[in-house]
């Protein structure tokens, strides 16, 4: 859709050669009557408006009131003559975008429309952006019905509309970051920055420097300042993923940190305040760290003024079935059978893994359903052998006759019951194709288009 654009000015060849020029790349409407351009603009949305500043009767700071008051999200640039800069800067100050000095050539507007038009495109992105990241981060887009995760809901609905310390534990997978993002998002805070750091990530000798930044000089190499993400994050919220796995000298300034709100950069004296929530993670056992001396534990109850659980996968196992469709998103169907094999795994990496093995399932998978033996073959031994009435040799076959049973029927129904090219799509010999047929007791028949009522037929062969 072609940007709206208007253009005001009493000279009619100027104005209609403006119209002219650019009638092509946005959809322009020209007024020589600024009286009936403020009458146009309170009736028809507008991107910009070029307006004159110096014309009889309304001039340009009357149209610039005109617009404004109508919508702020219109944009003004004024046109004036070299004697006028002072009142054009004054139309800025009274909310115009920009003035461009008469006479100016076609490419100078345009170059001064063209900037205006992008800095209003990354505006509108942000904004769509904001609006998708404030959906996407809200409690409730964290699936899950079971009692473990509702209490997770109720916990984020209460601390968000605090400032207090949170740590997040649970198991690799759970998705904690995930919560310390609904939590910046759903409070008072969500305008403003959150910054993640993941304390195993980063190298020991670049993990302090990168948290608190470093003055001009501190080491070799640093030829100018550098902000740390605690002053980068101010006003907002840092999140500080694997706690637990950061040295003790980070621990310490991280101590007299949250004791003060003020910490140095490497190098530094000056004592630099910041306004940051610290939300922090772990899948560390905290009471085994402290114990080796691996944390602080004055560290700890720092950080440990409120705290949530994630629960790991297997404890919510009827929370998969809801995840399943969510990583599939519509690409692809799932039959039943292949849900409830998935239901029956523990899931070590937790929602992560279950969701990559989705991902793989939908690329590898070539027709519109995911049958069970579409997935791992170690996941479907698993299945079975975890029965514990089957022995290893005995889950194998099983494994293989489901197998072969699902191959069959899903080529049976692609050809209705068609033999010899359900045999040529799996590059099996149709006497081999017949024989398991046999041994699975299929019909080609249950895969025919059945008759009208009143019509038989004769019966047809294998």
């Amino acid at each position: 859709m072609k940007r709206k654009l208007l253009f005001i000015d009493d000279d009619a060849v100027f104005c209609n050669m403006l119209v002219s020029y650019f009638g092509d790349e946005y959809d322009v409407t020209g007024f020589t009557d600024p009286a009936e351009a403020v009458r146009f603009i309170g009736e028809n949305n507008a991107d910009v408006v070029v307006t004159d500043l110096s014309m009889p009767e309304v001039d340009g700071l009357e149209v610039l009131r005109a617009v404004k008051s109508g919508s702020l999200d219109t944009d003004v640039v004024i046109m004036t003559a070299y004697g006028s800069i002072d009142t054009a800067v004054e139309a800025m100050k009274q909310g115009a975008y920009d003035y461009i000095i008469k006479p100016f050539t076609t490419d100078e507007i345009s170059l001064h429309l063209k900037n205006l038009f992008e800095k209003r495109r990354l505006f509108e992105e942000n904004i769509d952006l904001r609006k998708f990241v404030d959906t996407k981060y809200r409690p409730e887009n964290i699936i899950g019905e079971s009692e473990g995760m509702k209490e997770v809901y109720r916990f984020i609905e209460r601390v968000s509309q605090t400032d207090s310390t949170v740590l997040i534990t649970g198991e690799s997978g759970t998705g904690k970051e995930l919560v310390a993002r609904a939590i910046h998002f759903s409070g008072k805070r969500k305008d403003r920055r959150i910054v993640s750091l993941n304390c195993t990530a980063i190298p020991e000798t670049l993990l302090e420097s990168e948290l608190f930044g470093y003055a001009r000089g501190a080491f070799s190499g640093a030829a100018a300042d550098k902000t740390g993400l605690l002053e980068y994050a101010d006003g907002g919220t840092i999140f500080l993923d694997e706690i637990a796995d950061a040295p003790l000298s980070i621990q310490a300034k991280l101590l007299r940190f949250l004791q003060d709100r003020k910490f140095r950069s490497v190098g530094s004296n000056k004592e630099v305040a910041v306004d940051v929530r610290v939300v922090c993670a772990t899948n560390r056992d905290m009471g085994e760290m402290i114990r080796e001396n691996r944390f602080r534990q004055d560290l700890y109850y720092r950080i440990n003024v409120v705290s949530v659980h994630l629960p790991p996968l297997r404890e919510r196992r009827e929370d998969i079935p809801r995840l399943i469709s969510l990583f599939l998103d519509g690409r692809k169907k799932i039959q039943p059978g292949a849900v409830s094999l998935l239901c029956r795994h523990d899931w070590p990496g937790n929602v992560r893994e279950l969701k990559n093995l989705v991902e793989r399932m939908v690329t590898f998978t070539d027709s519109d359903t995911i049958m069970p033996d579409d997935l791992p073959p170690d996941l479907l031994l698993e299945s079975f052998v975890s029965d514990g009435d089957l022995s290893y040799n005995e889950a194998k076959r099983k494994v293989v006759d489901d197998f072969n049973r699902s191959i069959i029927t899903k080529s049976l129904l692609k050809y209705e019951g068609n033999v010899t090219r359900a045999a040529e799509e799996l590059k099996l010999d149709r006497a081999n194709f017949q024989r398991l047929m046999r041994k699975y007791r299929i019909s080609s028949r249950d895969f025919k288009e059945q008759p009208p009522d009143g019509v038989t037929r004769a019966p047809g062969k294998l």
